[in-house]
């Protein structure tokens, strides 16, 4: 509650903040009870917007309380949830129509067509990827609708839209569902040695977008997100003073470097908006001045006025003073003392300006008038203004909309199950390099660089093709490279892993929902298929039994990845070129080694000269070949190649341990 009233006083217009356990700063305080009503209370009666986090991927078990959060805080009347999960925004948009989503940042909304995806389902917003330039989203902006919000300060993962699975298979401590352990903040190095005490290869310095607001509200964004869940009183009051001020045109002087001294790790960054501008290396730290601690704490003394009225003064002779206060369609009157004939004519300058006295509110008067000709003291006056005021906060906030009651079923018939597998079910191989195909009854083949795929070194085997897009098709030039890659006429299907890209490989007769789309739950798995995929892999934070209770309902479309190495993070920021400069890899990016030896492989795909998306794949290789043969599983199932290593670290992830 601190935070939320040093942003609130520090002249936040909305703020976003998380309660109960599906947000994804589950290690902050967070909002519980009765205090989520009054935070929501406390930003409504002062004019400012509350959008809450309901943004971790679910377990089937956790959708009915989802919905169940969502309909209160619809009856709450909460402005926004804040949704990542496509199954549960599947549901939130059919049950709860009233109440505005907003896409998450981890939705991976980086295109055109991921703004398409909102605007077909009711998403009115998007939290857009971190890693977006100023004229993607400038042409995001002038092809649709939807409104664009953008984080402006604070803290930036490495790995693309906070999507990642290294805290996940590290530790079972999952960043899609509000645990992340923050392994990349350790030591890690890209020089093919154990990392030493002082390399951090993955922490990245924080962002900060103070001298380029104009240019981000001119290229469309309308909402400029501060990031600072997990931080102090003092770090909210003044960071959201600086960038307030700096909206109004007001910038202070010493703004950088204030927001250097209150928290950095090292020095900020503006991310992709021109240019990659990320560097690694950095722990957090914070050093602010007795000065800055001071005009922190003095900037939530009191409450300052953010809410304007209007008055009505009426104080007719003989009959009881009367007040009418007046806010945004809400009024409310208060009645005093009996007046009395004056013995000098009324003052109308000075009422007004006793009316203007609403300290200890949130009220500031922007206008009065006063008629009448009659008399009452001063201090009745001021009782009249007290008891108005009061009248006048309990009409802003009113009464809670009663709670929507969401039923078991009605979350069962988002689910809508297929069936079993085939008898025969296909075998999906994934290859990296052409001389890899294998003559399977499908292959997936990963491109490392759309731009010179020898398609004709796949010519003459007798596999079918599957096109793997990457997670990230950062630019429309990659999107058209992956397009004449499908034009060639080489491939009977696509594997997809952003639903920005959903709408590619239409008509192509296998279309794969790949790891990239999270699908966690039946909810998820109803929805991809619906939007025309003919299958779906499910998240590899899934546990055996968890698979198990998917295969029941939709085995016919399910595959799963039964060998190789999990692709933990990826990045647009290349460590390896930061540090040693760009290799010209084609598929073989290098590797990186954390502090305690463990060898994490690095695969680009190269888009490019010099622009890369780089793979961070897990130091084992995940192998549940034998389990799931045992495991009486109907369901398809996908490998890679074999590893390059002869004697690679095995894991079987989360197939028998279950992710917090």
């Amino acid at each position: 509650m601190e935070c939320l009233i040093a942003a609130v006083q520090n002249g936040a217009d909305a703020v976003y903040f998380g309660g109960g356990s599906f947000n994804a700063r589950r290690g902050a305080a967070n909002f519980k009870g009765g205090e989520l009503k009054e935070a929501i209370d406390y930003c409504r009666l002062r004019g400012v917007k509350t959008n809450i986090t309901l943004n971790t991927l679910l377990f089937d078990r956790e959708l009915k309380a989802a919905v169940d959060f969502a309909a209160e805080l619809l009856s709450l009347r909460a402005d926004a949830v804040i949704v990542q999960d496509i199954g549960l925004a599947s549901i939130l948009r059919e049950e709860l129509p009233e109440l505005v989503l907003h896409a998450s940042t981890q939705m991976g909304i980086h295109s055109l067509g991921g703004l398409r995806f909102c605007e077909e389902n009711g998403i009115a917003r998007a939290v857009l990827a971190r890693e977006v330039s100023l004229n993607e989203i400038r042409r995001m902006h002038e092809a649709s609708p939807v409104e664009l919000e953008f984080f402006c300060h604070g803290a930036l993962c490495m790995g693309f839209s906070g999507s990642c699975l290294y805290s996940s298979m590290a530790g079972e401590r999952s960043g899609n569902r509000g645990t992340c352990a923050q392994p990349c903040r350790k030591n890690a190095c890209v020089y093919g040695r154990r990392a030493g005490e002082n390399e951090f290869a993955l922490s990245t310095n924080d962002i900060c977008m103070i001298d380029e607001l104009a240019a981000l509200r001119e290229a469309g964004i309308m909402s400029f997100k501060i990031e600072g869940r997990m931080k102090s009183p003092e770090y909210v009051a003044t960071v959201t003073r600086i960038y307030r001020a700096a909206l109004d045109g007001e910038k202070p002087a010493s703004a950088r470097k204030d927001l250097y001294m209150i928290f950095n790790r090292g020095e900020f960054s503006t991310a992709h908006i021109n240019g990659d501008s990320v560097n690694t290396g950095h722990v957090g730290s914070a050093k602010p001045t007795q000065e800055l601690i001071a005009a922190a704490h003095e900037s939530v003394r009191g409450d300052k006025p953010r809410r304007l009225v209007t008055a009505e003064l009426t104080l007719d002779m003989g009959e009881p003073a009367t007040l009418r206060l007046k806010s945004d369609g809400c009024e409310a009157e208060a009645e005093g003392e009996v007046c009395e004939a004056p013995i000098k004519p009324i003052d109308r300058v000075r009422l007004t300006e006793q009316l203007k006295k609403l300290g200890g509110t949130p009220f500031k008067l922007d206008g009065c008038t006063v008629s009448g000709e009659g008399f009452i003291p001063v201090s009745a006056l001021n009782a009249l203004r007290r008891e108005a005021a009061e009248g006048l906060s309990r009409a802003l906030l009113g009464e809670d909309a009663p709670k929507k009651p969401i039923g078991e079923e009605s979350i069962l018939r988002h689910i809508r199950p297929i069936g079993s597998a085939e008898e025969a079910p296909l075998k999906y191989l994934r290859v990296r390099r052409p001389e890899d195909v294998r003559d399977a009854d499908i292959v997936g083949v990963d491109p490392v660089f759309p731009d010179s795929f020898d398609i004709g070194a796949l010519s003459g085997i007798k596999a079918k093709l599957v096109l793997i897009l990457p997670n990230v098709l950062i630019t429309e030039g990659a999107r058209c490279a992956y397009e004449k890659l499908l034009g060639t006429g080489a491939f009977c299907g696509i594997e997809i892993n952003n639903i920005g890209h959903a709408d590619m490989g239409l008509g192509l007769p296998l279309r794969i929902a790949g790891i990239g789309m999270n699908a966690m739950n039946g909810a998820a798995f109803t929805k991809l298929l619906s939007m025309g995929f003919t299958h779906v892999m499910p998240s590899p934070e899934l546990t055996r039994a968890q698979l198990a209770a998917l295969a029941a309902d939709f085995g016919g479309v399910m595959m799963i990845n039964t060998y190789g190495r999990t692709p933990l993070m990826q990045l647009l920021h290349c460590p390896v070129k930061e540090y040693r400069g760009c290799r010209g890899c084609r598929g073989d990016a290098g590797v990186l080694t954390d502090g305690e030896g463990r060898r994490f492989p690095l695969s680009n795909v190269r888009f490019r000269e010099g622009y890369c998306l780089v793979r961070m794949l897990n130091c084992a290789v995940t192998d549940i070949r034998e389990a799931f043969a045992s495991s009486g599983m109907r369901v398809f199932a996908c490998a890679e190649t074999p590893d390059a290593d002869p004697d690679p670290a095995v894991t079987r992830g989360h197939w028998a341990r279950a992710v917090e």
